[in-house]
């Protein structure tokens, strides 16, 4: 498994695998009832030619209504498409022996085009986020993020360049930053913003801040290590610096921001106040890999120190298959261990590549993926390879934990 994630409802899981796959798994109602483990059944699917780099779903989805259930994605090479998640809309007669196989979807309901208009490449998005009203969405490229609204599917709307100019030599005099924008996220409605601020964060680690709803920007930073789109030699931050923003979170009250790096043991916190000085960093992550590793928050109700603020839990998985949960990391300074460690599963190394959190706070999901090479590979996985290629195995679990 590559990404997961949790739609907005609460009912169904998103993921996205190495095997060119789109699965979605409903979520049961009588789940908690049970007191043996369940098989996890897969409800739809459908298999793409090219990889999947990117998926968003609805911020308004509803199981119950149809209308809604819309998922966003991006695929190498190919334009955005939006799919049903639950129904097949190709009209295919579906006779009573396809009924226990997964619900097909993957004729789209409609592609969007984003082209470099130069040379007529088709330009496929490393990230996507839809709008908090869930008219528009969001597709990150590089040096730039492309606003849509889901109604005209011809070109964007609006493009937000991370750099003014492409022609300069310093860039748009020196301002803004480059490279490709390879997480997004958007804030909740704040009281100077209805559609909340929309967070972009690139391989080049910089993270910029802008307006939903004008696209200008609001201000952008570097992380620490990484001073004019370079990275120091600095001691005192080594332990901090990874290579490349791979996950971007608002915090519930949309006061704080959590930023997550490929090689990177940390989750970086900052104030929506001063972005110029990170709070301090969630430590000991185990997340010193390429593989791009999720994380989630989680409203956790009214907060005990703060009256305006909202209290919240941190939940990030790691290579060596444990979950670590950091309560309210926001209000300490300096490295923040983590409060409670989880151990998924049979205690193997299968690297955490999403971890994610009900918003009821009964279950959390976590969904495992890795890849091992040589011919002693582990039993349970796809075995590939073979002849003038290496031998090696893919495996992956999904997980559902009742708190």
């Amino acid at each position: 498994i590559q990404e997961a994630q949790l739609s907005p409802d609460g009912t169904c899981i998103f993921t996205s695998d190495y095997n060119r796959a789109f699965s979605v798994y409903p979520i049961g109602t009588d789940i908690l009832e049970s007191t043996a483990t369940q098989p996890l059944k897969m409800y739809a699917q459908f298999q793409s030619a090219d990889p999947i780099w990117a998926f968003a779903a609805n911020p308004l989805f509803n199981l119950q209504d149809s209308s809604s259930t819309h998922v966003l994605v991006s695929r190498r090479d190919r334009y955005i498409t939006l799919h049903n998640a639950l129904w097949d809309v190709s009209g295919a007669n579906t006779g009573p022996e396809s009924q226990s196989s997964p619900v097909d979807i993957h004729t789209p309901l409609a592609s969007y085009k984003l082209i470099n208009h130069l040379n007529e490449a088709v330009t496929a998005p490393l990230s996507l986020a839809y709008s908090t009203s869930g008219t528009h969405f969001f597709a990150g490229g590089q040096n730039g993020i492309a606003i849509f609204n889901l109604t005209n599917t011809d070109d964007p709307i609006h493009t937000i360049p991370t750099i003014p100019s492409k022609r300069n030599k310093l860039k748009g005099g020196g301002r803004g930053f480059k490279g490709y924008i390879s997480a997004l996220s958007v804030s909740p409605p704040t009281t100077t913003s209805s559609e909340g601020l929309l967070a972009a964060g690139a391989r080049t680690r910089y993270v910029g801040i802008y307006d939903c709803i004008s696209g200008s920007e609001v201000t952008h930073f570097s992380l620490p290590g990484t001073v004019d789109g370079k990275k120091v030699r600095n001691e005192n931050v080594t332990h901090i610096m990874g290579e490349g923003v791979s996950s971007l979170k608002w915090s519930p009250c949309g006061r704080y921001l959590y930023v997550a790096e490929r090689q990177s043991d940390v989750l970086l916190i900052y104030d929506v106040r001063n972005f110029s000085l990170a709070l301090g960093y969630c430590a000991g992550r185990k997340a010193l890999t390429r593989q791009k590793l999720g994380f989630d928050v989680w409203n956790a109700g009214a907060s005990p120190y703060d009256v305006e603020s909202i209290a919240h839990e941190v939940w990030a998985g790691g290579t060596d298959g444990k979950v670590r949960v950091w309560k309210d990391p926001y209000m300490k300074d300096g490295a923040v261990e983590a409060d409670e460690v989880v151990e998924v599963g049979d205690g193997g190394s299968m690297p955490i590549v999403s971890t994610l959190v009900h918003v009821a706070g009964s279950l959390a999901v976590t969904a495992r993926g890795t890849l091992e090479a040589g011919e002693g590979t582990a039993e349970g996985g796809i075995r590939r390879g073979g002849g003038t290629r290496p031998r090696f195995s893919e495996l992956g679990c999904l997980d559902i934990l009742g708190l």
